[in-house]
Protein backbone atom coordinates (compact mmCIF):
# COMPACT_ATOMS: atom_id res chain seq x y z
CA UNK A 1 0.00 0.00 0.00
CA UNK A 2 1.37 3.44 -1.00
CA UNK A 3 0.26 6.70 0.61
CA UNK A 4 0.78 10.08 -1.02
CA UNK A 5 0.15 13.42 0.68
CA UNK A 6 -0.04 16.62 -1.32
CA UNK A 7 -0.10 19.89 0.59
CA UNK A 8 -0.85 23.20 -1.07
CA UNK A 9 -1.33 26.75 0.05
CA UNK A 10 0.36 28.35 3.00
CA UNK A 11 2.21 31.64 2.95
CA UNK A 12 4.17 30.88 -0.23
CA UNK A 13 1.41 28.89 -1.93
CA UNK A 14 3.78 26.03 -2.74
CA UNK A 15 2.66 22.52 -3.62
CA UNK A 16 4.56 19.81 -1.69
CA UNK A 17 4.11 16.09 -2.24
CA UNK A 18 5.38 13.22 -0.09
CA UNK A 19 4.95 9.47 -0.52
CA UNK A 20 5.56 6.50 1.76
CA UNK A 21 5.07 2.74 1.79
CA UNK A 22 2.42 1.92 4.39
CA UNK A 23 4.63 -0.87 5.76
CA UNK A 24 6.94 1.87 7.05
CA UNK A 25 4.19 3.37 9.24
CA UNK A 26 3.81 2.77 12.98
CA UNK A 27 0.91 0.40 13.66
CA UNK A 28 -1.49 3.14 14.83
CA UNK A 29 -1.01 5.11 11.61
CA UNK A 30 -1.25 1.97 9.50
CA UNK A 31 -4.66 1.37 11.10
CA UNK A 32 -5.67 4.91 10.12
CA UNK A 33 -4.67 4.24 6.50
CA UNK A 34 -6.61 0.97 6.46
CA UNK A 35 -9.63 2.73 7.95
CA UNK A 36 -9.53 5.26 5.12
CA UNK A 37 -9.48 2.43 2.57
CA UNK A 38 -12.45 0.68 4.22
CA UNK A 39 -14.76 3.56 5.10
CA UNK A 40 -16.38 5.22 2.13
CA UNK A 41 -17.83 8.00 4.31
CA UNK A 42 -14.32 9.30 4.98
CA UNK A 43 -14.07 10.27 1.32
CA UNK A 44 -16.85 12.79 1.78
CA UNK A 45 -15.05 15.31 4.00
CA UNK A 46 -16.40 18.61 2.83
CA UNK A 47 -14.06 21.49 2.20
CA UNK A 48 -15.16 24.01 4.80
CA UNK A 49 -14.81 27.56 3.72
CA UNK A 50 -11.88 29.19 5.42
CA UNK A 51 -12.52 31.70 8.20
CA UNK A 52 -12.12 35.39 7.48
CA UNK A 53 -8.50 36.49 7.32
CA UNK A 54 -7.12 33.03 6.63
CA UNK A 55 -5.81 33.44 3.10
CA UNK A 56 -2.68 31.41 3.81
CA UNK A 57 -4.27 28.14 4.94
CA UNK A 58 -3.17 24.65 3.86
CA UNK A 59 -5.13 22.21 1.73
CA UNK A 60 -4.40 18.47 1.70
CA UNK A 61 -4.99 15.63 -0.72
CA UNK A 62 -4.31 12.15 0.69
CA UNK A 63 -4.21 9.30 -1.84
CA UNK A 64 -3.92 5.65 -0.79
CA UNK A 65 -3.26 2.96 -3.37
CA UNK A 66 -3.59 -0.69 -2.37
CA UNK A 67 -3.31 -2.90 -5.42
CA UNK A 68 -6.14 -1.86 -7.69
CA UNK A 69 -8.06 -0.10 -4.91
CA UNK A 70 -7.57 3.63 -4.52
CA UNK A 71 -8.98 6.08 -2.00
CA UNK A 72 -8.58 9.82 -1.98
CA UNK A 73 -9.45 12.46 0.60
CA UNK A 74 -9.30 16.21 0.23
CA UNK A 75 -9.51 18.51 3.22
CA UNK A 76 -8.02 21.68 4.63
CA UNK A 77 -6.46 22.63 7.94
CA UNK A 78 -9.89 23.60 9.29
CA UNK A 79 -11.72 20.32 8.71
CA UNK A 80 -8.94 17.75 9.01
CA UNK A 81 -9.55 14.96 11.51
CA UNK A 82 -6.96 14.33 14.25
CA UNK A 83 -5.98 10.87 13.00
CA UNK A 84 -5.39 12.27 9.49
CA UNK A 85 -3.36 15.11 10.93
CA UNK A 86 -1.04 12.63 12.67
CA UNK A 87 -0.73 10.56 9.48
CA UNK A 88 0.16 13.63 7.40
CA UNK A 89 2.67 14.88 9.94
CA UNK A 90 4.44 11.51 10.03
CA UNK A 91 4.54 11.17 6.26
CA UNK A 92 5.86 14.70 5.77
CA UNK A 93 8.67 14.06 8.28
CA UNK A 94 9.57 10.50 7.26
CA UNK A 95 9.15 10.22 3.52
CA UNK A 96 10.83 11.24 0.30
CA UNK A 97 9.59 14.35 -1.41
CA UNK A 98 8.28 13.89 -4.92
Amino acid sequence: MRIRVERGGGLAGLQISNEINANDLPSRLLQTARKIMQEKKTHALSMKSSPKGSADHYTYKISIQDGTNRSEIECNQYNIEDDLKLLIKYIEKSSKRK
